[in-house]
């Protein structure tokens, strides 16, 4: 039984039935039809768009859009993420198929197109400079990103954090949560080319440098634009061989259980709309937020000195009883458009785990 077409396939047969109409009565015809050919493979790959189409097919701007919308941000960018993986890192188009993150027609279209053509499915790619944020997205997604605390950073961190959770605001307020900007290194350890297995890139997080200007409550905190400015400006001027790796903040609980019981050491929904608005206005400045660091705390029953790394089978969480409290460390990979992920990601903290 063949496989009924995507909805992007019938847009895509529509597009070259419009084109067939246009080269008809074109004197160009036969260069025409291979320039707008060419560039809707370059828009299916992710290395273009439908200008020119726009310009020779009267009508044909919907289409286009619509079209475009599907192959790109209402699709996250899924056949050309499928392209460039099975192009540059030898991914199995059939995965991406079972996995029903591309439809089997979509990919019999691009794959007859370039056929025809005399193209790889990928052309254009190897010439998009600055690379897309979908494409750095995949680079990154075959990198083990290893997240080493240093002995500095985390005394920022347990220190601030645990002052704010134990000692109330004032008469009537309670702890509240913190919030922070990472700064430090990063190193890429192996070959950069493409066609290669993962490489490793070790984050050195030196220091996090809290806001003391921050609004925080028990259940919420928001960072101040000010005090971002001055502690960017200080930085550069102060520490030039840092840079802005992520940020950081607290989750606040009274229990351990009530931890448990919504996974606190997890960022929340709201955490990662924040940090998509905030790492579009970094990037704008120049910036590339890599990582976020969270916090969790809860109080103990008993003082213990316990430490864990890759808790709970987590490589991204480490969980610490310090004092009275309970605490989880977590490191999130902060994706080219500023979502999260705990894919191919560790944390590190030999200064706590060595004690």
């Amino acid at each position: 039984m063949p496989v009924r077409p995507s909805h992007l396939v019938r847009d895509l047969r529509n597009l070259e039935s419009r084109i067939d109409q246009a080269v008809a009565v074109s004197p160009r015809n036969g260069k025409l039809r291979r320039e707008l050919q060419l560039e809707l493979l370059r828009t299916l790959n992710g290395a273009g768009r439908l200008e020119m189409t726009r310009q020779a097919l009267a009508g044909s701007n919907a289409l286009c859009e619509r079209i475009e919308g599907r192959v790109g941000g209402e699709s996250d960018f899924a056949l050309p993420r499928a392209v460039y993986e099975s192009t540059f890192f030898d991914a199995s188009i059939e995965s991406f198929i079972n996995q029903r993150r591309i439809h089997r027609s979509e990919w019999n279209f691009v794959a007859r197109l370039a056929r025809e053509l005399g193209q790889p499915v990928s052309h254009g790619l190897e010439k998009l400079d600055p690379p897309p944020a979908w494409m750095i997205d995949v680079d990154e997604s075959h990198q083990l990103l290893r997240v080493w605390i240093r002995e500095l950073a985390l005394q920022d961190m347990l220190l601030a954090g645990l002052e704010a959770y134990l000692v109330p605001a004032g008469s009537g307020r309670p702890s509240t949560e913190i919030y922070g900007i990472v700064f430090g290194s990063f190193r890429v350890a192996g070959r950069r080319k493409r066609h290669t297995a993962f490489s490793v890139v070790d984050l050195n997080v030196e220091r996090v440098c809290i806001q003391h200007r921050a609004q925080g409550s028990p259940s919420e905190v928001t960072a101040d634009e000010r005090s971002e400015v001055m502690q960017l400006d200080m930085a550069e001027e102060l520490f030039p061989y840092w840079h802005l790796l992520g940020d950081f903040h607290t989750h606040t609980f009274k229990t351990l259980e009530s931890v448990h019981a919504v996974n606190g050491w997890n960022y929340s929904p709201h955490d990662e709309r924040v940090n998509v608005e905030w790492c579009e206005k970094l990037r704008a400045l120049g910036h590339r937020p890599r990582v976020a660091l969270i916090l969790t705390i809860a109080r103990a029953a008993r003082q213990t000195a316990d430490v864990q790394e890759s808790w709970n089978g987590q490589p991204h969480v480490l969980r610490a009883t310090i004092g009275k409290c309970h605490c989880f460390l977590a490191a999130f990979r902060i994706r080219p458009d500023g979502r999260y992920s705990t894919e191919g990601i560790a944390l590190k903290c030999p200064h706590l785990a060595g004690q």
